[in-house]
């Protein structure tokens, strides 16, 4: 049983690998790489420097690929965007500084 991969999108922002087995080519799986890095540290500044009585708030920015399509595939709505970016693991993707 070998497995298989083979890159089908890499273009610089996100890089796409589709994965089977020979015994099981009807199954496929999709491993998505991104490099959110400098991202994290653009919201960081970004964080920083927003005003805290603005009535202009940009809540969120960069927030990974994988997570908008499970957003589309799960039917996400406004609450559960809600419970995802006030998670603390994903302050990173907040610019709003508070809770959203």
């Amino acid at each position: 049983m070998a497995e298989r991969k083979v890159v089908y999108r890499n273009d610089g922002a996100v890089k796409r690998i589709m994965i089977w087995e020979d015994d099981a080519p009807h199954i496929v799986h999709v491993k998505t790489e991104s490099d959110m890095t400098q991202t994290i540290e653009n919201n960081k500044v970004m964080r920083e420097l927003h005003p805290r009585r603005s009535t202009n708030k940009l809540l969120a920015r960069g927030v990974p690929i994988t997570v908008a399509e499970q957003a589309l595939r799960e039917g996400w709505d406004d609450n559960d965007w809600k419970r995802w970016l006030n998670d603390p693991d994903n302050k990173a993707f907040r610019v709003w500084p508070g809770r959203v």
